[in-house]
């Protein structure tokens, strides 16, 4: 349906493409000159008797480790194999916590290969043993204040902030790597004790804790039990999850993660719910995400920089998005229609009430006291009418994208929408309350958002694909009864072609967006009193499926699908003048044999849920096709 998902690897950086452009022979002389000027000097000097040397050529790695073209010069060094196995055990503690930063960055930066590479040279070993040394040393000044020098100090919390940063990295690669780190048998205590309030611990070492817990507890049952079996770490986190002081920001975001991770793996009970964490994650995206008047010298309400204030928004719009799609799988039987036809919700108020709730909670940041919204009890209809009432109604000037406001934000918002949509299409009954309340919502988003974008007509693809997806949610759950004035339908049938590229080869970047404009298509086709509508969408459709076998699976797929639903009952006022008239019948009665075709193409072993459902769609087309020859017969 288009949902957008998190995946362990969704921070890390993509693995480098095995088809990038080759290098021209001015930049190889380049890369030549500033190989010999600035990178063999420092890595000669990583093995210098000299410890200044040392300490001074790890402190210059570290600086054009920054540098893509810097870093993959000193790659083809082995710099990370040299820095594992001779600084990490350097005799002066400067080089090793350098050694450590540059560690980190390169696993910060290339992902997935580089975090492999240390993982397979045994890098965990001296992580353990490094947590240990920092446990005694926290320890230490923790006694004894005065135990340390500031300088010692600062660079204390440089080796802390490295170490988890690098634990972070290597936990967004894969379940072997995580299976790994979770039996390191103190981690857990040492992310937990670094998040206790402390007046000596900075607030970027409790960030770096924060967010490496978040990544460790993901998918995690192992390091989850151990959490929920100790009653100080649960009641730690959820003390937490209400810090939204200026300096402890960030640190709450992915406390809250931390929390959505725990709630997605023990679905059964409500301790610990996404109502919990959600109002605060909402308060959270709308403070970050306030343009900051640059005279307002108090920087207030969020002492955050420009970037802390990117990836506060955008880690809290990556859970939120998590949280409405897990409504949904948590809970799919969970609401019921009461007598009257009404969602019954924590209590007797209607989502009328909630939004006053809502609204009040939104002038009032989230205090110490609050476990969440009063009438929310952790069912999964208070989560998603509160995130229809107050989260969604946050989210649509950030979708709309504008005002300064980056694109990644504005594709994350999108994304949380989607979700939000596919989840109240499926799991609300349309005849509740709450039904009318996303109704509203939804056509809200169609004019506010989805509208505005396509006639600003984006030649950015990933805010295309984001569009598309969440279109195609809102016009199924609208019915396709939405306002498609000023070119709509021609704009979706533009992008699919933008999508296939010329020569009907598909545009890198945009798996899937055909896909999903074909679903909007199918969608706004079934509004009835719109003969000239259904008519452009459904030969479009039947364009789609004439030219199998070089139309790809996937929107051929689609289209089979949305031609039988748009075309499923002769009494629907399009059905004679456009199916029957124009022929579809029999164009779909020619196409069944190179529709096979396609689906036989997809291979079941490598991707079994696709071929499933194509074969699903051929079968139901063989159906229709006897069907619709006997209906009117």
């Amino acid at each position: 349906m288009g949902k957008a998902k998190k995946s362990r690897s969704s921070m890390a950086r993509a693995i480098a493409s095995p088809t990038a452009r080759p290098l021209n022979p001015a930049e190889v002389a380049a890369n030549a000159a500033l190989r010999e000027s600035k990178i063999i000097p420092v890595v000669k000097n990583l093995g210098s008797t000299n410890t200044k040397q040392r300490s001074e050529a790890l402190s210059a790695i570290v600086n054009l480790l920054e540098d893509s073209n810097c870093r993959n010069l000193l790659l083809r060094e082995r710099v990370v194999q040299k820095i594992m196995e001779g600084s990490l055990n350097d005799s002066n503690q400067e080089v090793v916590v350098y050694g450590w930063g540059a560690l980190r960055n390169v696993a910060a930066e290339e992902g997935y290969d580089q975090c492999i590479f240390m993982y397979r040279k045994d890098i965990l070993t001296p992580v353990a043993a490094a947590i240990t040394i920092i446990t005694t040393a926290i320890g230490n000044i923790t006694n004894n204040p005065s135990a340390l020098s500031t300088p010692e100090k600062k660079l204390l919390w440089q080796y802390t902030e490295n170490v988890i940063g690098l634990i972070t990295s290597l936990c967004e690669t894969s379940q072997e790597v995580v299976d790994a780190i979770t039996k390191i048998s103190h981690l857990l205590h040492f992310l937990i004790s670094i998040l206790y309030p402390s007046q000596i611990i900075p607030s970027g070492v409790q960030e770096a804790a924060a967010q490496c817990l978040h990544a460790l507890t993901e998918e995690n049952v192992v390091i989850v039990e151990q959490i929920i079996e100790n009653e100080n770490y649960v009641s730690l986190l959820l003390k937490l999850k209400d810090d939204i002081q200026p300096e402890a920001a960030i640190k709450t975001i992915f406390v809250c993660g931390t929390l959505h991770n725990i709630s997605l793996a023990t679905p059964d009970t409500h301790q610990i719910s996404d109502s919990l964490t959600l109002p605060t994650l909402t308060n959270l995206v709308r403070i970050a995400s306030t343009p900051q008047d640059p005279e307002d010298i108090s920087l207030t309400p969020l002492s955050l920089t420009p970037d802390q204030r990117i990836l506060a928004v955008e880690t809290a719009l990556e859970i939120l998005a998590s949280i409405a799609t897990a409504v949904q799988s948590n809970d799919e039987n969970e609401f019921k229609a009461d007598a009257d036809g009404d969602v019954e919700l924590g209590d007797e108020e209607g989502p009328e009430d909630i939004d006053e709730d809502v609204l009040a909670d939104m002038d009032n940041v989230v205090g110490a006291e609050s476990g969440g919204i009063d009438d929310m009890d952790g069912s999964a209809e208070d989560i998603l009418a509160y995130l229809l009432t107050s989260t969604a109604q946050l989210l649509l000037p950030l979708a709309q994208g504008g005002n300064g406001s980056p694109l990644a934000l504005q594709t994350r918002a999108i994304s949380v929408l989607n979700n939000i949509a596919w989840t109240a299409n499926v799991t609300i009954p349309p005849d509740s309350s709450l039904w009318g309340t996303w109704e509203k919502l939804a056509y809200a988003i169609w004019d506010e958002v989805v509208v505005k974008i396509l006639r600003a007509n984006t030649a950015d693809i990933e805010l295309a694909d984001a569009i598309s997806g969440l279109a195609w949610a809102v016009a199924k759950g609208t019915h396709g009864k939405v306002n498609i004035e000023g070119g709509v339908v021609g704009a979706f049938i533009a992008l699919y072609g933008a999508a296939r590229g010329a020569g009907g080869k598909a545009v890198a970047g945009v798996d899937g967006l055909e896909g999903k404009c074909v679903g909007v298509l199918g969608c706004l086709a079934m509004a009835e009193g719109r003969l000239d509508v259904n008519k452009e969408i459904g030969v479009f459709l039947m364009t789609l499926i004439a030219a199998a076998p070089n139309t790809p699976a996937e929107p051929t797929v689609e289209a089979i699908n949305a031609i039988m639903d748009i075309y499923a009952d002769a009494d629907f006022d399009y059905d004679g003048p456009v199916f029957v008239n124009c022929g579809f019948l029999a164009h779909l009665q020619k196409a069944l044999p190179n529709v096979r075709t396609i689906v036989k193409r997809i291979d079941k072993k490598k991707f079994p849920d696709d071929r499933h459902r194509a074969d699903e769609a051929v079968l139901n087309m063989q159906r229709f096709i006897m069907y619709k020859t006997k209906e009117r017969s």
